[in-house]
């Protein structure tokens, strides 16, 4: 679909720019007390979407400026990591609507995805 990394990574910055475009309108258009549950399920798809191509970007940007390193690997440790980042911050927010975060909940799920994260490292 694409043929280099440049084209992956514009298309990774103007679908960020939609996810943040449509979470913003969810935000200032809905009312959370009357929303169906297609609505939540748009704003966290939204969310996460928003918040992987952020991370991924931001981690890319700072992966080229401190460590230079080929490119395609840069882009794909930081879209890797934003992933589990990005699934962090749309898991706590669903289990925070749902008054089920507490401490231990949060603190397992950032055991599990560091421990995703160490097997994904794992040079077998």
């Amino acid at each position: 679909m694409f043929k280099s990394p440049k084209q992956q990574v514009a298309f990774i910055g103007a679908s960020t720019v939609l996810a943040l475009f449509s979470l913003a309108s969810i935000i200032s258009f809905t009312d959370p007390f009357t929303a169906s549950w297609i609505t939540f399920a748009f704003f966290y798809l939204s969310l996460f979407l928003s918040a992987l191509g952020i991370f991924t970007l931001l981690g890319l940007w700072l992966r080229q400026i401190l460590k230079q390193k080929v490119y395609v690997i840069n882009l794909s440790n930081s879209f890797r990591q934003a992933l589990l980042f990005s699934l962090l911050i749309a898991t706590s927010f669903l289990l925070l609507s749902r008054q089920l975060l507490f401490w231990w909940v949060e603190l397992s799920l950032i055991l599990f995805l560091l421990f995703a994260e160490i097997f994904f490292n794992l040079k077998i």
